[in-house]
């Protein structure tokens, strides 16, 4: 019996021990960026002009473009709360590092900030920055603003996006397209639903609904760039249209069909044909915005093989690929963007 008891000990704990390294490598990075320093861009590599069109990332699906003159924002999560806080208690925006960002990126130049769906990692920070930016107008759907009115934001900011209705903020002219969030996950299987009252932060991440889905097409200068932040399209909805540019969410790329992955490319890069391609939503968005961006945990997605599925059909059609993978102004200009 003695025997029996010490046996079963030893296999606890030894199942103990195996759970946590489960864990432990579950939460590490899929990838290293490292291994794609090929594709990665560098400030150093060739300055722009300070009136030239140019985009900072910031992680997830925050694009800042700017023309020297007006600044237009995708997005804007920057708080980037950890994934124990997110999964463990409720969420809400650090006005302290915002601030930050505001300061150090000269955010006051911005007049619309776009916000493509409403998750905690695309919207989570709208409240606070409709109020640090108070001549900002938020654009979004009916969940995106009730967020922004949870947060007080005067309702002489907020604009109910509409779909295919070109606006301009300076020389910018965005227009809305609908579009499909990626295919749902156990812990993000709310794909239609809406904020339908004002939401007041703190707030559990599972409150912010989607809300509904958008890309946004740019135009500024004779060039077109198109922002999908997320991985799914709408059959043919972009089939007559082309880009000089396309920022391209591959969030969960590599753990869809074949056929998903083979649809999802021929509706976009395929049929957009842009000379640049940029991935987006692939960093870890539990880390802070002060660190370098780094490939999502194992938990989460396989980035490294969803990078590798965008290259190799970037290659095949002759589209260069750009990483991002720090906030300096990157060249939107075909003529200033370094041929790598």
């Amino acid at each position: 019996m003695a025997n029996q008891k010490g046996f079963w000990r030893v296999a606890v704990g030894i199942g103990i021990l195996v759970g946590v390294a489960a864990v432990v490598l579950l939460l590490q990075p899929s990838g290293q960026m490292s291994n794609f320093q090929k594709w990665q861009y560098s400030s150093s590599e060739k300055a722009a002009a300070p009136a030239t069109l140019q985009v900072k990332f910031f992680g997830v699906s925050t694009l800042l473009f700017d023309d020297g003159k007006t600044q237009v924002l995708i997005d804007g999560f920057f708080s980037r709360p950890s994934i124990a806080q997110v999964l463990f208690t409720k969420t809400q925006s650090q006005p302290q590092v915002i601030q930050h960002i505001v300061q150090q990126h000269q955010l006051q130049r911005t007049q619309a900030i776009f916000v493509t769906h409403s998750h905690y990692d695309h919207a989570l920070d709208i409240a606070e920055l409709g109020k640090q930016l108070p001549n900002s107008k938020i654009i979004g759907s009916r969940s995106t603003l009730n967020i922004a009115r949870g947060g007080q934001v005067s309702e002489q900011q907020l604009l109910l996006v509409q779909p295919l209705r070109p606006m301009m903020f300076g020389q910018f002219r965005v227009t809305a397209i609908p579009s499909q969030h990626t295919p749902p996950t156990a812990v993000n299987n709310d794909l239609g639903e809406e904020i339908t009252q004002p939401l007041q932060l703190p707030a559990h991440f599972s409150a912010f609904k989607e809300g509904h889905s958008f890309d946004y097409l740019i135009e500024h200068s004779g060039q077109r760039i198109l922002v999908k932040a997320s991985t799914g399209a709408v059959p043919d909805q972009l089939k007559n249209l082309k880009v000089d540019t396309l920022f391209l969410g591959i969030a969960q790329l590599s753990r869809q069909s074949e056929q998903f992955q083979q649809n999802y490319l021929d509706q976009t890069l395929r049929s957009l044909q842009p000379k640049v391609v940029v991935p987006v939503h692939w960093d870890n968005f539990f880390q802070p915005i002060d660190q370098p961006l780094e490939f999502l945990p194992y938990l989460a997605d396989n980035t490294e093989q969803s990078l590798k599925i965008l290259i190799r059909a970037a290659e095949q059609q002759r589209t260069r690929l750009v990483l991002l993978s720090q906030p300096v102004s990157y060249p939107l200009d075909p003529a200033l963007q370094s041929d790598r």
